[in-house]
């Protein structure tokens, strides 16, 4: 129009009313395409920003992520002055313990004489050395300590306990107290030996007896008889564990000549022996000299191991020079013979190593100044060495091996048979009551319908199982609510629904039933970019199979994600381009429009002149 109107001025100056209209119009495009550039040229400074700072999805996560860690509690209640006490002449201090979860309480005691009497300090009064123990759980403690003899009974005691707690290091004292003791009567404890008698059954046979006295709470342990040759030699070294006032025995002595017995007592404060416990017999002289075998044992260690005794007696001059142990298997042949050379009484081999189990007879043969003797009937024993112990659950272990146990619920099997095992099912189902309880999975739930969950955890296995029930009801909450928990404890924040762990037996089956109400709006929510499960207009949990039930979700949610997903998927660089061109398209029509208007404004002033 600008040119047709320009073009055409000069044969018609009526058109410039045409033109004066024209410039009106170029003036409020001008304005128009101005306006336009300016909010142009901010949406182009909001797109940049959205590039460079991409917003976050409202709904890229789900609740219930963040965890705790335990802390470390410790209260102590100190020991009260009133808590000390004496008994049976032992110092005692009461105290609690609370709170030690993931801590240790170190608790140190020491006991003082009272100061005031001789001028001491208190660090060189101590009854007993320092008593040191470590308690890692609550209850209710004693710890006590015993008062040893005091010089001056006049003295009263002081006991003093020291708490202090920490995992590593020794932390400051939290508490300490002291009270005076009645500390009671100190008395002296002593135990002695009182006699030791050696009474004659006939010129070899005597028995030996020994007599014991004790003081206060002194008690005797064990009495220690020796009895030597006249050339020091030890021939007898008996020890008899007993805490009665008198023990005796039968010794046995064919070889002539003067003997010493000695008696030693011990006991709880010591030992003892004195000139009452040492005495002296005699055995008087045989006509002819002779040498018997008198007895042979064995002694069966750790199975394969044998160790072997004999015994003999030489009399009136006859001299033992050694011993020979022969052992022979169940066939009479000679499997081992150990020679032991000596001229005492009795001899013992080390050990003898005989590997296969079986039946054996092990012989003494005393070597000797008149011949090799021996006696079929007290020098010839028999003894077996067993075969190795086998697992009854399992033969081909031995009976020592830690795998040899049964199975816990069925003893009859081996607790590494592949049937020893739990087998323990998870399973699920869902009924929609509003809809007919129907199975919640085939069809769609609506608002406000109730709907119900059964878990059955089931053991098919041979033994017991501990388990857990757990519900996660996070992805169902977001279109329903929980009315019916079934017994189990709900977690707000987790929104995992537990009971407390139940052990099945072999075969047994547990049940759970809770009951959702859906919500009265389905909400409209977009779904999740982080979850994409999140709001997906479907209810899926899993409790060993996986159940999903659709929702039936507002129109404008499912058009509205519908077409989003349909459009084309634009990155930064598609978006600065498209921003990029509508601005120099803005630009260049806003620039056009005042070109235009400068021009109509120079020729109208060139019509006005006359120079058109």
């Amino acid at each position: 129009m600008f040119r047709r109107i320009v073009s055409n001025l000069s044969f018609s100056p009526a058109l410039v009313g045409q033109l004066g209209f024209y410039a009106k119009r170029l003036r409020r495009e001008e304005a128009t395409r101005r306006l336009g550039l300016i909010f142009t040229a901010m949406a182009l400074v909001v797109q940049s920003l959205a590039v460079f700072s991409p917003p976050e999805a409202a709904n890229a996560a789900t609740p219930g992520q963040v965890g705790s860690s335990p802390r470390c509690e410790v209260d102590v209640v100190g020991p009260r002055a009133s808590a000390f006490s004496v008994n049976d002449n032992k110092a005692s201090v009461d105290f609690n313990v609370r709170g030690t979860k993931n801590c240790k309480v170190q608790v140190s005691v020491n006991a003082f004489y009272a100061p005031s009497l001789d001028g001491k300090p208190w660090s060189q009064q101590i009854l007993f050395d320092r008593n040191t123990r470590i308690f890692d759980t609550p209850g209710r403690y004693t710890m006590r300590g015993s008062l040893p003899e005091r010089s001056n009974e006049s003295k009263g005691c002081f006991y003093q306990v020291d708490l202090t707690y920490g995992t590593h290091n020794v932390l400051p004292v939290l508490a300490y107290g002291h009270g005076r003791l009645d500390c009671g009567t100190a008395t002296v404890a002593s135990a002695s030996c009182s006699s030791l008698e050696v009474i004659r059954q006939s010129d070899t046979k005597f028995t030996l007896k020994g007599r014991a006295s004790t003081v206060g709470p002194a008690q005797i342990k064990a009495y220690s008889y020796t009895v030597k040759n006249a050339a020091g030699t030890t021939l007898l070294s008996k020890e008899m564990n007993s805490d009665a006032k008198s023990t005796q025995f039968e010794y046995n002595q064919t070889m002539p000549g003067t003997y010493k017995a000695d008696l030693v007592v011990k006991s709880t404060v010591g030992q003892d022996t004195g000139p009452n416990c040492r005495t002296s017999f005699v055995v008087p002289a045989a006509a002819t000299p002779s040498v018997a075998c008198t007895n042979v044992t064995a002694t069966i260690a750790n199975r394969t191991q044998a160790y072997f005794t004999g015994s003999a007696q030489a009399l009136n001059g006859a001299r033992i020079t050694g011993y020979t142990f022969i052992v022979r298997n169940s066939a009479g042949i000679e499997v081992n013979r150990t020679v032991v050379p000596g001229s005492g009484p009795t001899a013992s081999t080390a050990a003898v190593n005989i590997p296969r189990d079986g039946n054996y007879t092990v012989q003494l043969v005393v070597q000797s100044s008149l011949g090799d003797k021996t006696d079929q009937t007290a020098c010839v024993k028999p003894f077996t060495i067993a075969p190795p112990a086998t697992c009854p659950y399992n033969p081909s272990l031995p009976a020592s091996s830690p795998d040899c146990q049964p199975c816990p619920d069925n003893p009859d099997i081996w607790i590494k048979d592949e049937r020893c095992k739990a087998n323990v099912v998870y399973t699920k189902t869902s009924t929609n009551l509003t809809h007919g309880n129907m199975d919640a999975s085939k069809t769609a739930a609506r608002a406000n319908d109730k709907l119900t969950y059964t878990l059955t955890v089931e053991n098919k296995g041979l033994i017991s199982e501990k388990v857990t029930i757990e519900e996660d009801l996070s992805d169902v909450l977001e279109y329903a609510k929980l009315v019916d928990q079934g017994g189990g404890d709900f977690n707000e924040q987790t929104k995992v629904l537990t009971w407390p762990a139940v052990t099945l037996g072999a075969g047994e089956k547990q049940s759970r039933t809770i009951a959702i109400q859906m919500m009265e709006s389905i909400p409209v929510t977009n779904t999740g970019t982080g979850v994409p499960t999140s709001y997906d207009c479907k209810m899926a949990n899993t409790y060993g199979n996986t159940v999903t039930v659709g929702v039936e979700c507002p129109v404008q949610k499912v058009v509205v994600e519908q077409v989003v997903s349909e459009l084309p998927h634009t990155g930064p660089r598609e978006n600065m381009i498209f921003a990029a061109v509508l601005f120099t398209v803005v630009t260049y029509f806003y620039a056009r429009s005042r070109q235009l208007g400068r021009e109509v404004r120079l020729i109208r002033r060139n019509l006005n002149t006359g120079t058109i």
